[in-house]
């Protein structure tokens, strides 16, 4: 069954009535506050979706290049890369804000959390590395190298790091030895890797290639390839469902989800979705799956037992990477403590973004501490306010949008607008 969002194309299909009012099927999937969120590339910006109904609740601005999503799993932040901006967005699930950046280097790609919550991987195509990020200070505690790292997959012991390596020459699947930080082992590919996928066990690892329609199975250790399945063309994202009993592949020409079976290594299903299918987010019961459909600017719910589409959502332009929060929000006290975007003040202080030329107005200030600084973008264009330590960032605001950050601490903090940084458009703080 099928059923669309929005407008006259509002059908509702097979949902389940609760108390007098309708229940989405992934509900029952979901703990009441999961949400998915959805790099909207084209708008610079991450979705927010309900799964009690599946509704768009939010729109997130960040840095242009929306990329990978990674959701801790203790369900206390979302993390989102931002390949054409250098950066990792760090998201408060409770308020939906931005509340922290992190600078990367160049190109972030794929991101991945450990099981433990502790560690967020990031990895850096431009420059050959990946980043072990702590998820709570985020800061970067050690980089690995690896040739244009694109995609990765992670094990839950937190031991082993699988890499989809891009780099011309040196194109394969490298495995590394987190403890160690060294690659272990690297195992050439007939094309470049796109997609990995890990069984929860982690005993089995997938991988879909440019220009082939198969999904290579591995043994995780050594890596050794131990068969390949057709599926449809162009296969891209490759993941398991949560129980281990279902790969799922997406395929960007014929547009559909191929299910496959672990154990036999058959071809169980295929669902047709919307148009280039990118990445695929399981719910935590194994029953459905939302599938970001790029060139429809939709995410589609796939029921996995039935094999046909629940819903269809609409979203913003260019969704690519999702992840679904499998976990209830951190505590009121915790969430309060860890915030840092927004939090308010008895004392407020205004500053304008505006141009052109594009600038802060006034650019330097002296504020006490305890001080609420609140930037407006009064201009035309869209601007950032982006901590030079990488503390604290904005997100992208367009015009009219505003942006607080309350100063405890005495200090000086240099500031920047990240698309007209080399314009000038600079600003320091003085806290006394």
């Amino acid at each position: 069954m099928r059923v669309f969002c929005g407008g006259a194309r509002l059908m509702w299909i097979g949902l389940l009535l609760v108390s007098g009012g309708f229940l989405s099927p992934a509900r029952s999937a979901q703990q009441a506050s999961a949400k998915l969120y959805v790099a909207e590339f084209q708008q610079n910006s991450v979705g927010v979706i309900d799964s009690r109904d599946n509704s768009v609740i939010k729109h997130i601005p960040i840095p242009k290049g929306a990329h990978g999503v990674a959701i801790l799993p203790d369900g206390s932040k979302v993390f989102v890369s931002s390949d054409e901006s250098g950066v990792i967005s760090v998201i408060d699930p409770r308020t939906d804000e931005v509340t922290g950046t992190i600078r990367t280097g160049k190109q972030p790609h794929g991101l991945v959390a450990s099981a433990d919550s502790r560690h967020v991987y990031a990895a850096i195509f431009g420059d050959d590395q990946i980043l072990e990020i702590d998820a709570h200070t985020l800061k970067v505690v050690r980089t690995f190298d690896a040739p244009q790292p694109h995609n990765l997959a992670l094990s839950r012991d937190g031991k082993t790091l699988f890499v989809a390596a891009q780099k011309p020459g040196n194109t394969g699947i490298a495995r590394i030895d987190v403890p160690a930080g060294v690659i272990k082992e690297m195992v050439p590919t007939a094309t470049v890797p796109r997609s990995l996928g890990l069984s929860p066990d982690g005993t089995i690892l997938c991988a879909t290639l440019f220009d082939r329609n198969d999904v290579d199975i591995y043994t995780s250790a050594p890596l050794t390839k131990t068969a390949s399945v057709t599926v449809g063309t162009a296969p891209h994202h490759v993941t398991f469902t949560p129980d281990g009993k279902l790969i799922l592949v997406l395929n960007q020409v014929t547009n559909d989800l191929t299910m496959i079976n672990p154990k036999t290594q058959a071809v169980v299903g295929t669902v047709p979705v919307g148009k280039k299918p990118h990445w695929i987010a399981p719910t935590a019961d194994s029953k459905y799956a939302y599938v970001s459909d790029e060139s429809s600017n939709e995410v589609s719910l796939v029921d996995l037992e039935d094999k046909d589409i629940e819903k269809v959502i609409t979203v913003g332009g260019g969704p690519r990477k999702i992840a679904l929060q499998m976990s209830a929000f951190p505590s009121e006290s915790r969430a309060s403590t860890e915030r840092t975007g927004t939090a308010m003040s008895a004392q407020r202080v205004m500053v304008s973004m505006q141009g052109p030329p594009p600038q802060f107005v006034p650019e330097t200030i002296t504020i006490e501490s305890g001080t609420t600084v609140e930037w407006v973008n009064n201009g035309k264009n869209v601007h950032t306010v982006t901590d030079d330590a990488g503390d604290w960032d904005s997100g992208s605001l367009s015009p009219g949008e505003k942006y607080a950050h309350l100063f405890s601490d005495k200090g000086t903090y240099h500031y920047h607008c990240i698309p007209h940084d080399a314009m000038g458009m600079v600003g320091t703080i003085i806290v006394k």
